[in-house]
């Protein structure tokens, strides 16, 4: 008798554990991949410089001067600054410093690969800027941060085979919302010059912006955009949603790169006021599970007709490598 109850337990044991088999495939929600829901909220501050970080091997010079003396800090031989003696003063204080070194920190950004790995555009709001340049720019000292007098500046010079006239002087200002996160606003608190030298038989040619303002600062033009402008817009997959995917437009003949604007509606991207018959490379970086994934298509824009990326995996060093040669 006990042995047949044995059995008749077993028996229900295996049958309760049996998995009941379905021609319906159910994935797994909490992986990323299979999440398809937009959202209208800002992607996080932290997901933004997980990004940025992994797919970035550009870095900051940092060195240090003495305030009481001018003062020229070569970092590359296509990169320098100069600081002026007796400038400076702690930021939200009249007290200036008045000896000693103060440190800086400079970030170029020069190609167009590098504003992508920082996930800065080139335009103004939703107009196009073409850049010859970008720089972040800190001066601190004891910890604390440190500004220009007024009626002073520092200079930073840098070498460009092709310069060009019209620039203008741009600060960056960063942006909280969804569309967005940085923009360029052109002010008149700086000055652009071009230079041409020859040294050593040999010639070198390039540009300087004088200024007092810190932090993010560049020289760029506008792009006429009014005549025979369209909307570009641009489709990923499903699972390629504003929550962790970035659209980048990159122009083949002009140093522009634009982020693309969500658009929660329609599920896509979108960048207005694009020239018409405009060059462009589109390139689309995502994260996801902590995998990163790129998309990327030449195409000419001569309508508003959806272009889709497709994207594949790929390793941050790839993405680097691709960035690089943009």
């Amino acid at each position: 008798m006990k042995k047949i109850l044995f059995l008749i337990l077993i028996s229900s044991l295996i049958f309760s554990c049996k998995k009941e088999i379905s021609d319906t495939f159910v994935p797994y929600t909490y992986l990323g991949i299979n999440d398809t829901v937009w959202t209208k909220k800002p992607l996080t501050s932290g997901f933004v410089d997980s990004v940025s970080a992994a797919i970035n091997n550009n870095f900051s010079f940092v060195d240090s001067f003495d305030a009481n003396a001018d003062d020229t800090i070569k970092f590359t031989p296509d990169l320098s600054i100069f600081f002026p003696e007796h400038a400076y003063a702690y930021r939200n204080s009249s007290y200036p410093v008045t000896d000693g070194k103060i440190n800086v920190q400079i970030l170029a950004l020069v190609k167009k690969g590098d504003y992508i790995k920082y996930l800065i555009p080139t335009s103004a709001k939703n107009y196009l800027l073409q850049t010859a340049g970008s720089f972040f720019v800190r001066l601190t000292k004891n910890n604390q941060e440190v500004v220009m007098l007024p009626n002073t500046s520092f200079a930073i010079k840098w070498t460009n085979n092709y310069p060009y006239s019209g620039l203008n002087f741009f600060e960056g200002v960063p942006l909280s919302n969804i569309d967005s996160l940085f923009t360029w606003t052109q002010t008149p608190n700086g000055t652009i010059t071009s230079w041409d030298s020859t040294s050593l038989g040999v010639q070198k040619k390039g540009y300087q912006i004088s200024t007092q303002i810190t932090n993010w600062i560049g020289c760029s033009n506008l792009i006429d955009t009014t005549p025979n402008t369209v909307r570009l817009n641009v489709t990923l997959p499903l699972n390629y949603t504003n929550k962790n995917s970035f659209v980048f437009a990159v122009y083949n003949d002009k140093n522009s790169v634009v982020r693309l604007t969500t658009d929660f509606a329609t599920r896509s991207f979108y960048s207005v006021h694009v020239p018409v018959n405009s060059s462009i490379t589109l390139v689309s970086i995502s994260m996801i599970d902590n995998k990163f994934y790129v998309g990327k298509r030449s195409v000419t824009v001569t309508n508003a007709n959806r272009i889709s990326l497709t994207p594949t995996k790929a390793s941050p060093s790839e993405i680097i490598a691709l960035l690089d040669n943009l």
